[in-house]
């Protein structure tokens, strides 16, 4: 997207919320949006739209509005304020537009195919207002009537570098909220069900995946978050690498599932 060079240079912050607290919002998610959602985002694009849904509150019925601004995005998502950053977050939210999400349904035995917003509208003064897409709706309103959803801290993917990183960390939450799992959660996956689930190259063979994106992702999650100490173990017919477990070792004694109605209560 070109855009002039002085387009930013009346920039206003829109909101007046405190940027730092922003940060620790919750961002909660429907597992099948998780675990079952196909799509192509850049980890910048992981990061944008995470901020988006930790802007959802918990009885909201409908998605409003989300009012924000290029300043505000920036300062949140932990990026250089220049009029380069602003162009790329308005080329990210083109892209996001555009980019075809897939979400299957085993329930329906269906996929819904669709784009992350309804609507993206950007000023020159570098306000911006996004609309989610209505189809979302199942997957992020409401979730404490519909239970099978997983929330974690905005902060934990902001730190993450690489999108394989934010959708493996995404993956393990999941794993120990949907099953209970405080003792050791594990994630077990075939080749196949890695790759697809982190967006792997196809070409990738178990040993590239492994060296890749397996193990630089795993070290980038134990350095970054608290709460994980992840290690890869593999099962092998043979030779031949069958299945792959990651397992966060990190000790836990209790459910660390944040109660869904405190998404937004910071002070507590």
């Amino acid at each position: 997207m070109s855009k002039p060079n002085n387009i930013w240079k009346n920039e206003r912050n829109f909101d007046d919320e405190s940027l730092k607290k922003q940060r620790y919002f919750f961002v909660a998610e429907h597992n099948d949006l998780i675990s079952k959602a196909r799509h192509d985002l850049t980890a910048r694009e992981l990061k944008i739209m995470d901020y988006v849904i930790s802007k959802i509150k918990p009885d909201d019925e409908h998605f409003n509005l989300i009012v924000t601004s290029m300043y505000e995005l920036s300062n949140v998502l932990d990026l250089k304020r220049n009029g380069r950053t602003y162009s790329q977050i308005a080329n990210n939210l083109s892209s996001m537009r555009r980019k075809d999400v897939y979400i299957y349904n085993e329930e329906e035995r269906s996929i819904t195919m669709t784009g992350w917003f309804e609507r993206a509208k950007v000023w020159e003064n570098g306000k911006i207002e996004l609309k989610v897409n209505e189809e979302f709706a199942p997957y992020l309103l409401k979730l404490k009537d519909k239970g099978n959803y997983t929330q974690h801290l905005l902060i934990d993917t902001v730190k993450l570098k690489s999108k394989y990183s934010i959708l493996l960390y995404k993956l393990m939450r999941e794993t120990q909220e949907k099953d209970n799992q405080t003792n050791g959660p594990v994630l077990v996956g075939s080749l196949k069900d890695f790759k697809e689930a982190l967006g792997a190259p196809e070409k990738y063979n178990y040993g590239r995946l492994k060296d890749k994106i397996l193990k630089p992702t795993i070290e980038e999650i134990n350095l970054m978050i608290d709460d994980m100490d992840l290690h890869l173990y593999e099962k092998k017919q043979g030779r031949k690498v069958v299945l792959a477990k990651i397992r966060n070792e990190w000790s836990t004694t209790s459910d660390t599932q944040i109660p869904i109605h405190d998404w937004l209560d910071v002070s507590k």
